[in-house]
């Protein structure tokens, strides 16, 4: 687009002023000889470069360096010198491979050129000798694998005009600009990837270099932008990029006050809020403006209209104009048709409404519409003839139904068009599917459109087609060789998917292929061994049949695989386990049968949704399945396990909110997060809470594990109709997110944790059919429940309940936490008879070593004590005596 040759005339113009420097005398016919210690220079300088032997193939050294390819010569000195080396890369093929940049550069004294860019220097850093390349004009690293700190000694080059180290893959840094001081003849600066977070004033560095023509600072981590300057030194600036940065600012003020220069301003991504200042008029150079994806506020400035070519000039006005993503309201200026040399108005995702007729489209020279996602509504005449021809159309959810549009008929050789959510309906005219050959891009879904879909195989170009939720019925199509998204979901589709094989055959570029919510049946033909550039597959909701083929192992970089609502049976076939790359296995609602597989849990490592709900599974739930420490939907409901839950399950950690929600898939064909949650509602509203738990409907026994607290994540939990007992873990007050809780239908006891009370989000809430006994805690959640949710629990007492607790309450002795009052009484009572025994062990043994230590001690104590004994024993003989004389005459 413009912005592309805005910025290349601009680096042209540089570079010319640059080369004719560097090439004062033209090599032409003259004989040339080179300089021997700059031959050796460079012939040391490439010792350093591996993989390479293409681009130094010329550098033979019996001939003049000043013929080698890369190398230029001048003798503006009267000698001829090597003042310019080019050996920037053209892609991976012809990138070289550098150890480091040898220093043997200083061997160049009358160099002034130098570009190294897109070649691959293995993460070394800048070196610092470049700053001693005195006359060096031109410095190119961009692209060149380089990391560490930018060298200060860049500010020795006092002679440098152009200066790129941008695209370094983030690794380069700088804690301060302030040796930009020295670049007093700077025209470009380009930074882009460089991490500047550390850098205080970095506009006041920049602000110093009057000469600056370009500046680029995309993607640079900034954090803070400056409103105002005293004063503005960088007056000659056409071209400002600081794009995708986290300024988190208004817009600045010192812009309008460099007006009369500034071409093109790009602030996408940068985190700008507020409002967009309605002070363009003297912008009259501004030819590209782009503010997409911020947190812009306000209405749509009236005064961006009025950048247009004067009757007596030849600026040019106005060319591309992007405000898509933020929070725009209002409707379009009428001064906005001014622009008469617009070619890209892109509005898309904001809130602007309003009426869009021919008026505000009047543009001639247009190739980007776009409007989608707001409230706009456009509303053309059915005889319009626009004076553009569209390269890309996008207006979705614009209101141009019910009829398709016919003015789309004048559009010949658009590449990409997006009329879906519009409320058209009726057949799609015959015309509009070979009306551009060139398209690359379609998407008509949620429409009423219906019909035959054609054959787009002969559609060369076409790599995304969307025609999800309309009502086009008949096969499936054959589709083109270029096809990468293929989505015909909530249509009325019929037949086997045989086509889909027929065309990977001739087609291994398909990565998203959504087929769900139509009337496909037959077996999953056995095919996918053509399929593995497949990162989504999506049959769901249909009527497929028989088992899933072996086949679908091969998909190795499959992310979601989804077969959910068919009549899918058998077990599941072992090549799954190869699908290492999963973040979405859906297979619910099927008849597949067997036991869970344990690979699930030990190869399907990235796994963040896992449904096998209602299905004919059996067995134990392996201990494996713990190990997905990713999981945030987990439903393996209505089938026959049973066993106990794992209390390993405390190592869902992204459910634990121990470790952050990982993204899903982001490239240009796999939006799939927002399509994942659409698939989600479908099989159950519940799951667009999308943090679940779901293990109801089976046979499994044991008590809820503890550790089910720490899930502090959940929306949803259910273990319903089980056979679980015991009591509800008492932490589970702690899962305050919690929004549905069903424990109905099992066998469990003891009273409700008053701490169910803290659970301020509970919206859906079952107890029912259980043992529980006690009093329900009170609460305003628990108080606005229906007592339906605690019937068939025959000892519960308290509102909403019609039972109340006046009655001495029941009292189950297998509980241990619940039973409060009554376990501390069993305490103190145990407490008091341990105490007392405790007692009269330590006077034993007190009085025991107190008696025997005196004895052994006191010698008169010891007498004493002897002369009892031998008194009382003496009585208790002649007692005993007597006794036994008495008795003896008695029996005689």
């Amino acid at each position: 687009m413009g912005i592309v040759y805005l910025i290349l005339k601009t680096i042209v113009a540089v570079l010319s002023c640059v080369k004719s420097s560097a090439l004062s005398s033209s090599q032409g016919n003259l004989v040339v000889h080179c300089n021997e210690s700059e031959k050796s220079a460079l012939v040391k300088f490439r010792e350093d470069f591996s993989n390479s032997m293409d681009r130094f193939s010329s550098w033979i050294t019996e001939e003049d360096c000043c013929n080698w390819r890369g190398v230029m010569c001048s003798n503006k000195t009267g000698q001829w010198h090597v003042t310019m080396l080019d050996l920037h890369g053209h892609g991976p093929a012809e990138s070289s491979q550098g150890n480091q940049v040898s220093d043997s550069l200083l061997d160049l004294p009358y160099l002034s050129y130098l570009d190294l860019s897109s070649n691959n220097f293995l993460q070394g850093q800048v070196p610092e000798f470049i700053g001693s390349l005195k006359n060096l004009e031109y410095l190119n690293l961009s692209n060149a694998n380089f990391r560490g700190m930018i060298p200060d000694h860049l500010g020795n080059l006092s002679q440098l005009q152009y200066l790129d180290l941008s695209g370094n893959e983030y690794a380069l840094r700088a804690n301060k600009l302030d040796w930009l001081l020295g670049l007093s003849s700077l025209k470009v600066l380009e930074l882009g990837g460089v991490d500047l977070s550390l850098v205080v004033n970095w506009l006041d560095a920049v602000n110093m270099l009057p000469s600056l023509v370009k500046l680029g600072f995309f993607a640079c981590e900034l954090n803070t932008l400056p409103l105002r300057l005293s004063a503005i030194n960088f007056t000659q600036l056409q071209i400002l990029d600081l794009s995708f940065n986290k300024f988190n600012s208004p817009m600045p003020y010192w812009l309008f006050n460099i007006s009369q220069s500034l071409s093109v301003i790009n602030f996408r991504r940068s985190q700008l809020r507020g409002s967009i200042p309605d002070a363009f008029e003297s912008m009259s150079y501004l030819t590209i403006f782009d503010l997409s994806d911020n947190y812009l506020t306000g209405e749509f400035p009236k005064t961006l209209g009025l950048i247009a070519d004067d009757d007596n000039s030849t600026r040019p006005s106005l060319r591309e104009l992007y405000l898509s993503n933020n929070q725009l309201k209002g409707s379009l200026p009428p001064s906005i048709a001014q622009l008469s040399e617009l070619e890209v108005l892109d509005l898309a995702s904001n809130s602007m409404d309003g009426v869009i007729t021919e008026d505000f489209l009047n543009f001639s020279h247009l190739q980007v519409l776009v409007l989608s996602s707001n409230s706009f509504m456009v509303n053309i005449s059915s005889d319009w003839t626009p004076p553009f021809d569209l390269d890309t159309i996008g207006l979705q959810s614009c209101q141009i139904g019910p009829d398709f549009p016919r003015w789309l008929q004048t559009q010949k050789d658009f590449v990409s068009i997006d009329i879906s959510s519009n409320n058209i309906s009726g057949i799609v005219p015959d015309w509009f599917w070979n009306i551009s050959m060139k398209v690359e891009y379609m998407n008509l879904s949620s429409n009423n459109l219906g019909g035959k879909l054609p054959d787009f195989s002969s559609k060369l170009n076409l790599s995304v087609l969307d025609m999800s939720n309309n009502s086009f019925f008949g096969p499936l199509p054959h589709f083109s060789l270029s096809m990468m998204s293929l989505i015909l979901a909530e249509n009325m589709i019929t037949g086997t998917i045989s086509p889909i094989c027929e065309s990977l055959v001739v087609n291994n570029s398909l990565s998203y292929l959504d087929l769900s919510l139509n009337a496909l049946s037959g077996t999953i033909p056995n095919c996918w061994t053509q399929g593995n550039n497949l990162v989504v597959l999506n049959l769901a909701y249909n009527e497929l049949s028989g088992m899933i083929p072996n086949s679908t192992g091969h998909l190795v970089h499959l992310k979601a695989l989804i077969l959910g609502k068919n009549a899918l049976s058998g077990e599941l076939p072992a090549s799954l386990k190869y699908l290492t790359n999963l973040y979405v296995l859906d297979l619910g609602l099927n008849n597949l049968s067997g036991k869970i597989p344990e690979w699930i849990g030990e190869n399907m490592g990235n796994l963040m949704i896992l449904r096998l709900s209602e299905n004919e599974f059996d067995g134990n739930i392996p201990l494996q399945l713990c190990q997905l420490k990713d999981l945030k939907y987990f439903n393996l409901a209505g089938n026959s396990l049973s066993g106990k839950i794992p209390r390993c399950i405390d190592n869902f950690l992204t459910m634990a909110m121990v470790e952050a929600d990982k993204s899903f898939i982001y490239d240009p064909y796999t939006v799939y997060r927002k399509a994942l949650l659409n698939v989600l509602i479908r099989m159950n509203p519940v799951s667009s809470k999308f943090m679940v738990f779901d293990l109801a409907l089976n046979h499994l026994s044991g008590d809820i594990p503890g550790e089910i607290t720490s899930l502090v994540g959940l929306t949803f939990l259910s273990l319903s109709n089980n056979n679980l007992t015991g009591e509800i873990p008492p932490d589970v007050g702690s899962m305050k997110l919690l929004e549905y809780l069903y424990l109905s239908r099992n066998s469990l006891s003891c009273s409700i944790p008053t701490t169910i009370s803290l659970l301020h989000s509970l919206a859906h809430f079952n107890l029912s059919y259980n043992n529980l006994s006690g009093k329900i805690p009170s609460g305003f959640q628990i108080a606005s429940l229906d007592a339906s949710s605690f019937i068939g629990n025959q000892h519960l007492c308290g509102l909403p309940l019609t039972e109340d607790c006046s009655k001495p309450l029941y009292n189950d002795f297998s509980c241990r936490i619940e039973n409060k009052g009554l376990q501390d009484e069993v305490k103190n009572d145990d407490f008091e008879a341990t105490s007392f025994y405790f007692g009269l062990a330590a006077g034993f043994a007190v009085s025991f070593w107190a008696f025997w230590i005196t004895l052994l001690l006191s010698r008169s104590c010891r007498y004493a004590y002897f002369q009892f004994l031998d008194k009382w024993s003496d009585k208790i003989y002649v007692m005993i005596a007597i006794k036994v004389a008495r008795l003896r005459n008695k029996q005689a």
